[in-house]
């Protein structure tokens, strides 16, 4: 417990050295014009809004954390190279674009690259109606699940969103908007190839769609859905039939709310149901530093219907306490932003509380991250 503690006061305090760094006398529209020319150096060809030659710019990110986590079972710290990425951006014209990532290699070792990331042509019917092919980005399927690695406000997304992930996968997905509403379906591939990690057609193919309103001038409530026929070789994808959402996001000036309430159907091959519900507020402190909490709240049917996850609980709960049927935790973070989520450091600390089907136990982590992408 005290390796946790001291860590945290670590990474809060480099948060706030950095926000303290904010009030120096040096104009927003500077070090926004900085990194803007900066992030321009990755253009490689072609202007955005001159369609005479394509467009090409390099894209990638990279995510780092340090982590120490302490519970009834042991404790562990480290750093992990979270995520390493790089693929290019191809704007042919207004209407066609094309873009890949490539997972990159996370530490030591060949080959460089791992596998595709995703990697999908994008075609827009019209302003408000586009279609995507390929091995496609996430499309929404929770509120915190929807949002990118890039852009989340918590260094790891909750246990319960966690629990939903699908995997970048094969397929098409047609998005519309109209007014206030937003509309999204496709069909999907559960599957995808030893070596690349591209689209087979292995398993069965998946149905997902999501329906989103503007219900104030500041808040959207969007209704998500997943089914999976349960083929056992749709391995990218967690085994659950039915997968639906009712989530929410206020934005109101410097403050925001997310809400996610989320029931999931059981497939043989998962150990029960599982439903919950998640809470995200979060507030602009400065115009760098953002205040971000959560609660999460799971439980399922059976007995061990909750796996916790091994990024980072499970290293440290009990042998045998993993697995249980209630879980809620409480995370607190600090995140700075020198260039908005494009450059930007994040702290957090999460209490988690299990009812495994051992006993009880809890687990304390804190994390520190720097991310950045072009």
């Amino acid at each position: 417990m005290q390796l946790v503690l001291r860590y945290t006061f670590a990474a809060l305090s480099i948060m706030l050295v950095s926000a303290a760094g904010a009030e120096q006398p040096v104009e927003d529209d500077e070090q926004t014009a900085f990194f803007s020319e900066l992030w321009r150096s990755v253009e490689l060809t072609g202007d955005r809004d001159d369609f005479e030659f394509p467009f090409i710019k390099l894209r990638g990110r990279y995510h780092g954390q340090a982590f120490a986590v302490d519970g009834d079972g042991g404790n562990d710290s480290d750093w992990e190279n979270r995520r390493i990425r790089l693929g290019l951006d191809v704007v042919f014209t207004e209407k066609l674009e094309f873009a890949f990532d490539f997972n990159m290699r996370r530490n030591s070792g060949t080959p460089l690259f791992d596998n595709f990331d995703f990697i999908a042509l994008n075609y827009a019917f019209s302003d408000n109606t586009a279609l995507s092919i390929g091995k496609l980005r996430r499309n929404p399927l929770t509120r915190e699940d929807s949002m990118s690695s890039n852009r989340i406000l918590t260094v790891e997304r909750s246990l319960l969103s966690s629990r939903f992930f699908v995997d970048n996968v094969g397929g098409v997905f047609l998005v519309h908007e109209q007014g206030d509403w937003a509309f999204g379906g496709g069909v999907l591939s559960g599957s995808t190839s030893d070596n690349l990690a591209l689209p087979t057609l292995d398993g069965s193919l998946m149905f997902k769609g999501n329906v989103a309103r503007k219900i104030t001038p500041i808040t959207e409530l969007r209704l998500d859905y997943l089914y999976n026929p349960g083929d056992p070789d749709n391995t990218d994808v967690e085994p659950y039939r039915h997968i639906v959402s009712l989530n929410s996001y206020t934005r109101a000036g410097r403050w925001g709310l997310i809400t996610d309430l989320i029931y999931a159907d059981a497939l043989p091959e998962a150990r029960g149901d599982l439903y919950g519900f998640v809470v995200l507020p979060h507030y602009m402190l400065t115009k760098r530093l953002q205040l971000v909490g959560r609660y999460t709240w799971s439980g399922s049917d059976t007995d061990t219907g909750i796996r916790l996850l091994n990024r980072y609980d499970r290293r440290a709960v009990p042998e045998g306490f993993e697995l249980g049927d209630r879980h809620q935790a409480v995370y607190l973070g600090l995140n700075y932003y020198f260039y908005g989520h494009k450059l930007k450091l994040m702290s957090g600390v999460e209490y988690t509380d299990f009812d495994s089907a051992s006993g009880n136990t809890s687990v304390l982590t804190a994390n520190a991250a720097l991310r950045f992408y072009f």
